[in-house]
C-alpha cells in the first residue's frame, strides 16, 4: 500500500526540499518506488534534480485547475526508481491562482486517493514538499498524508516556530484525517561539538519527547550535491550526510515492519546502481 508522507515546516530555510530529495533517493536505493510532488511554488525540487522548465508539460498548477491528472504530470528521472510532479508556478499571478484553487482543502486528497487506487500507481511512497507557510496548500497535504516529517534547523527560532504546525496536525488528526501522525522530527545542520547544536538537540528532546528525533549533520557534501543537482547518495555515498539520510529511510520503512535493507557503501559505484536487501 502506498504511503503518503508530508515534509513540512511553516518556517523557511530548514531543509525541507533537501530532505525530500535525499529521503526519496535513499528509499529508491532500497528498491522502493518513490514519487515526489512539489507543492512549494518556489520549485526547489526541480532545481535540485536538474529538471528544466522546457521539459515540464504539466505540473501541480494543471492538476489543481483540472486540465491534467497526476499520472499525466509525472516526470521520470533517468536514475533510481524515483519520479517527480513539479511545481510549475513561474510568476506571482500563477502562485495567487494556485493558492486560490487550494482553498478547497479536500480536493488534493480526493485526487490523490483516485490516483493511488488506479492502475497508474506503482509507488511505495509519495513524498510532498510543502510551502514554507501554514496555508491552504500545506493543510491540504496534511489532510491527504499518512504521516509527517518535520525538518528543523538547529536554532532557537526554528524550534519555537514549529508549535503552530504541531497544533494544526493535532487538529487535523482529531477531525479530517485520524490516520495522520508525526513520523520524525528532523534536526538539520547539526554541528557536533557546538553549543548551539547541543542546546538545540536538548531543547528538541524536551519539546518533542513523544516523537522520534533524527539528526542530519552539517556536511559539506550535502551543499555540494545541491550544486551538482543530485541526491547526496549519488555524489558521495560515504559522507556522514548520506548515512544520516539512509538512517532516516530505515525509520520510514520500519513503520511497515518489513525487512530493512542493509545499505552497503561498496555496492553503489554508479548513479544507476541499487542496493538490494540482504
Amino acid at each position: 500500500m502506498t504511503k503518503v508522507i508530508a515534509i513540512s515546516n511553516p518556517k523557511g530555510g530548514v531543509g525541507k526540499t533537501t530532505t525530500v530529495i535525499n529521503l526519496a533517493a535513499s528509499l529508491a536505493i532500497a528498491e522502493k518506488r518513490v514519487l515526489i510532488i512539489d507543492l512549494d511554488p518556489s520549485g526547489g525540487v526541480s532545481d535540485g534534480l536538474d529538471i528544466k522548465q522546457e521539459d515540464i508539460q504539466h505540473g501541480v498548477f494543471e492538476i489543481f485547475s483540472g486540465t491534467a491528472t497526476l499520472a499525466e504530470s509525472i516526470i521520470s528521472m533517468n536514475y533510481l526508481s524515483m519520479d517527480v510532479i513539479p511545481a510549475n508556478v513561474y510568476n506571482s499571478e500563477a502562485e495567487i491562482r494556485l493558492n486560490e484553487m487550494a482553498k478547497n482543502r479536500i480536493r488534493l486528497k480526493r485526487l490523490l486517493d483516485q490516483f493511488i487506487a488506479s492502475d497508474k500507481n506503482t509507488y511505495d511512497y509519495i513524498l510532498f514538499d510543502t510551502p514554507p507557510a501554514l496555508n491552504d496548500l500545506t493543510i491540504g497535504v496534511l489532510m491527504a498524508a499518512n504521516s509527517v516529517v518535520v525538518p528543523l534547523q538547529c536554532s532557537f527560532y526554528a524550534l519555537n516556530a514549529v508549535e503552530r504546525l504541531l497544533h494544526m496536525i493535532k487538529r487535523i488528526k482529531r477531525s479530517a484525517n485520524p490516520e495522520l501522525g508525526i513520523l520524525s522530527i528532523l534536526l538539520n545542520f547539526y554541528e557536533r561539538g557546538t553549543r548551539v547544536s547541543y542546546r538545540s538537540a536538548s531543547r528538541a528532546r524536551e519539546i518533542f519527547n513523544d516523537y522520534h528525533i533524527s539528526i542530519i549533520p552539517k556536511n559539506a557534501a550535502i551543499g555540494f550535491a545541491a550544486f551538482e543537482q543530485r541526491p547526496i547518495a549519488l555524489v558521495d555515498v560515504s559522507a556522514p550526510g548520506t548515512q544520516a539520510y539512509f538512517e532516516l529511510a530505515r525509520k520510514v520503512m520500519s513503520a511497515e515492519k518489513k525487512h530493512l535493507p542493509n545499505y552497503q557503501v561498496e555496492n553503489l559505484p554508479t548513479p544507476r546502481s541499487e542496493i538490494f536487501p540482504q
